[in-house]
């Protein structure tokens, strides 16, 4: 009884995962030829995920989406993230000082992972989201958090994730991102501009905990013109200042 209670379960998160895997809806059909289980069996299951929240039939067709009990259990988890609760106000007074969009991510399998993000009055075309991921390499994020990591981790990510060109000034070389990561282990400041967008600029520091690991990272981001008025390396400072800030909060000691 227990095994088949098991394999239920499996399948459920099976069949959300699918779900979350694009932003297009799905045929039972499909999601049964994707996980490998008969279309009778997705439909029972999928009834029962509709009928929780989990899961939302469109209207006037036999296909599915991620309902909004999704999103529900989801800010629940950010919410309770300890950093995520530390940082809320120092997020808020970064944005409201610079007027730019600010961003806190965790770091996990080798990508970062966006937790948080503060909004500028102006508008600005950023396509990260809470909840999605994006690459280290050419993130100042990602790259932040790459500068406290051991070269040979560093390489094992860079050969696992790839390091795919987003503009012509994405750094495709693993070499020359390791130089770079140099560098910026010594300032506690990373920059990544018009990596991953044309005309976009990213300004971000590592976040630590009370062990001294790195947990994750904050950045500000805007069109490369405004920052450049503002001060690149004022910029840089305050973000760093405030990264320090909030590790010490988590418990980081400085050493």
């Amino acid at each position: 009884m227990t095994e088949r209670y098991v394999q239920t379960v499996e399948r459920a998160l099976d069949i959300l995962e699918v779900l979350a895997s694009s932003r297009e809806s799905f045929g039972v059909t499909e999601i049964g030829s994707k996980i490998g289980l008969h279309k009778s069996t997705v439909h029972r299951i999928i009834q029962t995920l509709c009928y929780r929240g989990y899961v939302e039939k469109e209207k006037d067709r036999e296909r599915y989406r991620l309902g909004i009990k999704i999103a529900e259990v989801g800010n629940a988890f950010f919410n309770q993230l300890e950093v995520r609760k530390v940082a809320e106000r120092y997020l808020e007074s970064l944005a409201k000082t610079f007027d730019e969009v600010v961003h806190l991510v965790l770091p996990d399998n080798g990508e970062v992972v966006f937790i948080d993000h503060k909004e500028s009055s102006q508008l600005i075309g950023m396509h990260s989201k809470v909840g999605s991921r994006g690459y280290m390499h050419c993130t100042a994020v990602g790259k932040a958090i790459l500068s406290t990591l051991p070269e040979e981790e560093v390489r094992l990510i860079l050969q696992k994730k790839g390091m795919p060109r987003f503009t012509q000034q994405t750094i495709t070389d693993p070499e020359k991102l390791i130089e770079q990561l140099k560098e910026i282990r010594k300032t506690g400041i990373a920059v990544a501009a018009e990596e991953t967008e044309v005309g976009v600029i990213n300004i971000g520091t590592p976040i630590y905990d009370y062990s001294g690991g790195t947990i994750g990272a904050i950045s500000i981001s805007g069109p490369i013109n405004r920052l450049m008025e503002k001060g690149i390396e004022k910029v840089g400072q305050e973000i760093k200042r405030v990264g320090q800030d909030i590790s010490f909060r988590l418990g980081y000691s400085g050493r």
